[in-house]
């Protein structure tokens, strides 16, 4: 019997060990060389969330972005007028949203 709850056991923290939480990177705004110039940190996804990266061009030049986690996200590209804002979800591994400028 206490083979059977010694078992239980590894299994259940073998479990809770592999569901650990994601983790995305946060900054308010960083700048057009992807230094952070406010709110830089992390944050841990909640369950429906994933991380986010949004950054603003203009002539296809960084001009500044974002980073964090978020509910309501989808990747894909926006152009109004000069500027085109290029979104970014993702929740395939921890800090996944790191900015590449």
């Amino acid at each position: 019997m206490e083979k059977h709850i010694l078992l239980l056991l590894l299994g259940l923290s073998l479990l809770v060990s592999s569901l650990q939480a994601l983790t995305c990177i946060t900054c308010e705004r960083f700048n057009s060389r992807g230094i952070c110039e406010r709110g830089e940190g992390c944050c841990q996804a909640q369950p429906g969330e994933k991380c986010a990266s949004f950054i603003t061009y203009k002539d296809g030049k960084v001009q500044y972005g974002s980073q964090k986690c978020a509910d309501v996200c989808f990747s894909g590209t926006v152009e109004n007028g000069g500027l085109t804002v290029r979104m970014n979800c993702c929740s395939h591994r921890s800090f996944c949203n790191k900015a590449h400028t």
